[in-house]
């Protein structure tokens, strides 16, 4: 599976760490993580830098705007110091960041950021989700997987463009994409949205999430969502443990 947006500027882990690389004026910390498995692409680390050296950290609001995006939280913490990072929760109750999405790469939005900007945050969610609905608009039945697990027949989306989980947050795209339901809904990785019957047995679909995310290093970890005729709602398939 490919997974375009899994490593970040700082990546999972700190099996490795080269401290002091100065990026356009910026005083970078790369932090090398445990290796994707089988099928998991991630960005070359020289093509994230590449993007960070084209970066202007300085950019206004009208500058980045069109390419700020929701970030949904990843199972473990980034290495390093807290950021303090702009949080909202949205529908249906995933506590997202917000990022400028750079291609090979994200930098996080920060309290300070915003208050450079003078944008409020309820500007901020309202961009990013319309930024989300433009690329989902590009996404096409050519995205959709349609296969069975066993003899459960499953639905996966993969846009390539690293938001398939994140249409979690616009329910109808799921329906435009996947079908009106009912279905039980993972989303394992970034670019990754998993749909199964609505009946499907719970300890299948936590099994299957697991196998999914055990791949990605910077895996999603935000238990399940029944999707019907696009509507979200979430569920539990144990304590589904997320932070930014």
């Amino acid at each position: 599976m490919s997974n375009k947006k899994a490593r970040r500027v700082r990546p999972l882990g700190v099996a490795g760490r080269s401290r002091g690389r100065l990026v356009n004026g910026l005083e970078i910390d790369v932090f090398e993580g445990p290796s994707p498995g089988p099928g998991v692409v991630v960005a070359d680390p020289a093509a994230v830098l590449d993007a960070l050296e084209g970066f202007d950290p300085g950019a206004s609001w009208k500058k980045v705007r069109a390419r700020v995006l929701p970030i949904l939280p990843r199972a473990r913490p980034f290495p390093g110091r807290d950021l303090e990072l702009v949080r909202s929760m949205l529908a249906p109750g995933i506590l997202v960041n917000f990022g400028i999405d750079l291609g090979p790469a994200v930098t996080f939005v920060g309290r300070s950021l915003l208050e450079r900007w003078k944008v409020d945050l309820g500007v901020l969610t309202n961009t990013a989700l319309e930024n989300l609905r433009a690329i989902a608009k590009l996404c096409d039945e050519a995205d959709v997987l349609h296969d069975h697990i066993g003899d459960v027949p499953v639905t996966i989306l993969q846009t390539r463009r690293g938001i398939a989980a994140s249409l979690l947050l616009l329910p109808d795209m799921i329906t435009r994409l996947m079908g009106p339901g009912p279905n039980l809904l993972i989303a394992p990785m970034r670019d990754l949205l998993v749909a199964l019957p609505a009946d499907v047995d719970r300890e299948f679909a936590s099994w299957l999430a697991d196998e999914f995310e055990v791949l990605d290093p910077n895996h999603l970890h935000l238990g399940a969502f029944r999707h019907e005729r696009g509507v979200v709602t979430p569920e539990v398939l144990e304590e589904a443990l997320a932070r930014a």
